[in-house]
């Protein structure tokens, strides 16, 4: 192993790019106006063509070497970064930095904490932890440098050496992986995160937008603001507890439970479905009759939690088709609760009408002139059935 220990000025580069075949990371905010890198490296002499400054980019390739590497950069807090990483079996560790962050790791950990920005991470098999994000605008992550390789099958006599078979190598994976899941306009969610096997858990978050995919692994969420929210598990759970919806929530398990806690100050509608499963809230919800051939399976309730609005309000869909559906309103308010609106009628949906079963528009509109549903339930329903 190789110590190593470089600096630069924090006008040095604007973009960052690290490449690592495997071993453990860190890139930790500071104070001050330097980046500074300290590491071990695996081989003794890093090849000045992919270490160091390039044009506005800083590359950090270490996938010439063999063996485990281990580095910290400490990036400026005051300066807003751009960060592209691809690793295949590493752990990474990023801590109270501003950024545009994509990483794309084969097999890790990733823990992500106290951060601002956009940060998109893809995984085939990795947990992925974040705490204490704030969803700030940051700029677009420009093409990365690269090197002109001359490569020939058809000479092998002209092959070269293994370093640059090996730079080849790693830029082919990369373009194949990015090829295969595809960008999936993650430079412009707060949080985007896919993962093939792995858990995903945040805790305290602030953003406008949010993208989860995973194949096999559990989803939790504590605490935060979230706008538009869009999270799909083939298999595992998912659970969200004291975060307030701003925008729609599209929430849909294959085979896991769905658990919803929300905090008292939620105003929302509520689509919930369930093809194999129980629904269970104690919000007042109605029920609504499936029309086609396989009305007598599943089942779907809609109501409302909240204050009343004439205005547009969040949209909350939960659909599983295996798994039961938990929905709950906490006795507390969120952490973003305005006191300047804290007298808007907070009143739901009927409790008398939570069996209810429409089976046709009529019998929706005499409902409605009973008053047993309001006029916002109506049409609601109404909607619902036509779809």
């Amino acid at each position: 192993m190789t110590k190593v220990k470089q600096t630069w000025p924090i006008t040095a580069f604007d973009d960052i790019g690290i490449r690592a075949n495997q071993g453990k990371f860190v890139i930790q905010g500071i104070d001050g106006d330097e980046v500074i890198l300290e590491g071990d490296f695996a081989a003794r002499y890093p090849r000045s063509s992919n270490f160091g400054p390039d044009g506005r980019w800083l590359k950090l390739y270490t996938t010439w070497q063999h063996g485990d590497s281990q580095f910290t950069l400490q990036l400026p807090k005051s300066k807003i970064w751009t960060i592209d990483i691809f690793s295949g079996r590493t752990d990474a560790k990023i801590d109270n930095i501003q950024a545009r962050m994509h990483m794309w790791t084969g097999k890790g950990e990733a823990q992500i904490d106290n951060c601002r920005g956009a940060f998109s991470v893809t995984s085939g098999n990795a947990n992925v932890m974040m705490r204490h994000f704030t969803e700030t605008d940051t700029p677009a992550i420009p093409p990365l440098p690269r090197e002109e390789h001359h490569i020939s099958i058809e000479e092998p006599e002209t092959w070269g050496d293994w370093e640059e078979w090996a730079d080849w190598g790693g830029e082919f994976g990369e373009k194949f992986l990015r090829k295969f899941f595809g960008e999936t306009g993650g430079s412009n969610r707060g949080i985007n995160i896919q993962v093939g096997k792995g858990d995903v858990n945040m805790e305290d978050i602030n953003i406008k937008s949010c993208h989860i995919r995973t194949a096999r692994g559990d989803a939790r969420i504590k605490q935060g603001r979230i706008g538009a929210f869009d999270t799909k598990i083939m298999a595992g759970d998912i659970g969200c507890e004291s975060c307030l919806p701003v925008g729609d929530w599209l929430i849909r398990a294959n085979r896991g439970d769905v658990r919803l806690s929300l905090p008292s100050d939620t105003a929302a509608r509520l689509d919930l479905t369930t093809r194999h499963g129980d629904i269970q809230s104690k919000t007042p919800l109605v029920r609504v009759a499936r029309q086609g051939p396989e009305s007598g399976r599943g089942n779907r309730m809609v109501g409302s939690i909240g204050a009343k609005s004439d205005g547009k309000i969040p949209e909350i869909d939960v659909s599983t088709l295996s798994g039961n559906i938990e929905i709950k309103t906490e006795s507390a308010r969120s952490q973003y609760y305005n006191t300047s609106e804290t007298e808007q009628n907070m009143t739901t949906s009927p409790a008398s009408q939570t069996d209810a079963v429409y089976t046709s528009e009529l019998e929706i509109l005499t409902a409605l002139s009973g008053g047993k549903v309001n006029v916002d339930e109506a049409e609601r329903l109404l909607r619902d059935f036509k779809k």
